[in-house]
């Protein structure tokens, strides 16, 4: 009966071609209905650079030196870019009163933090300037930041950014197929993501690839900002996360996707109240796009 009706209102022709369609759906996942496999979200592009918008802000990739700060560094990274993304301008801000904050909020005069007390100490004191509060090479626990960068960092609090969890820190574990879909899709979405990780002992590069090693020969640990991927069916896990990275030699490195499923201990990143998606942001797929945030 239904099948009937159908075909009366189709016509001969059209019931044939709406038959085929069925067909080639029963056979395979019609487009919007696949399957997310490894990691990978559907309709995902094979590859997201966030680089050239780091580049346009004049936010290059900075040092942390001998001192252990690597977490104060990939915060502030992802709250300069937030924040440029809001204005649409770029702002050097301090790594040294973040780190100063975060100790106020813990009460400990530690050099470097977790991701969640420095945010902490963000939420409580906001974050100056560079200019205000220049890093130095050696960690001073009885620095205090002036009434002038006192006031600049609380006027930041005004840009209403936000950190949102992709995973909690557990060093125990890495990523589940949902948390490494969640890295890819902000990434996509124009957003640099926070990452701490077990790190190799002893690390060994491969065409600026960081290579897989065993559990028994990382350490806790090491965070660097993820600013995009790569999908190539040649590297461990289908892939590489392009990375910025505050020690060693190298500023730009590369993570494989197995890499970061095995070792990565917490992952957050940044916005602001009220942002969408980067609208077309970086570079995808190799061609170089505009990077205007909606509501602008």
């Amino acid at each position: 009966m239904r099948s009937s009706r159908i075909v009366g209102s189709l016509g001969l022709g059209g019931w044939v071609v709406w038959s085929l369609v069925l067909a080639a759906c029963a056979a395979s996942p019609c487009p919007g209905t696949e399957p997310v496999g490894a990691g990978r979200p559907a309709h995902s592009p094979a590859s997201v650079d966030l680089r050239p918008n780091f580049q346009r802000w004049n936010l290059p990739a900075r040092v942390q030196g001998a001192r252990g700060t690597c977490s104060a560094f990939v915060v502030t990274g992802a709250l300069e870019y937030a924040l440029a993304a809001k204005r649409q301008q770029g702002v050097r801000l301090s790594v040294e009163f973040l780190n100063w904050a975060s100790n106020q909020v813990t009460g400990r005069p530690d050099d470097g933090g977790f991701f969640s007390d420095l945010w902490k100490g963000y939420r409580e004191y906001g974050i100056c300037p560079e200019s205000e509060m220049p890093y130095r090479d050696h960690f001073d626990p009885h620095l205090k930041p002036t009434e002038k960068a006192l006031s600049e960092a609380k006027a930041v609090l005004a840009s209403d950014l936000r950190l949102h969890w992709i995973k909690e820190w557990d060093p125990n574990k890495g990523l589940n197929d949902q948390q490494l879909a969640d890295v890819r899709r902000t990434l996509q979405r124009g957003w640099p993501v926070c990452g701490g990780f077990l790190w190799p002992k002893r690390e060994h590069w491969e065409n600026g690839v960081l290579q897989m090693c065993p559990r028994s020969e990382v350490r806790d640990g090491h965070s660097v900002l993820l600013v995009g991927f790569r999908d190539d069916p040649a590297q461990p896990g289908g892939g590489v996360f392009l990375i910025q990275n505050s020690s060693g030699a190298r500023r730009d490195g590369l993570m494989t996707y197995e890499y970061v499923r095995t070792y990565m201990n917490d992952a957050v990143w940044i916005d602001y109240v009220g942002a969408g998606d980067l609208a077309n942001c970086g570079t995808i797929l190799g061609k170089s796009v505009l990077t205007r945030p909606r509501g602008l």
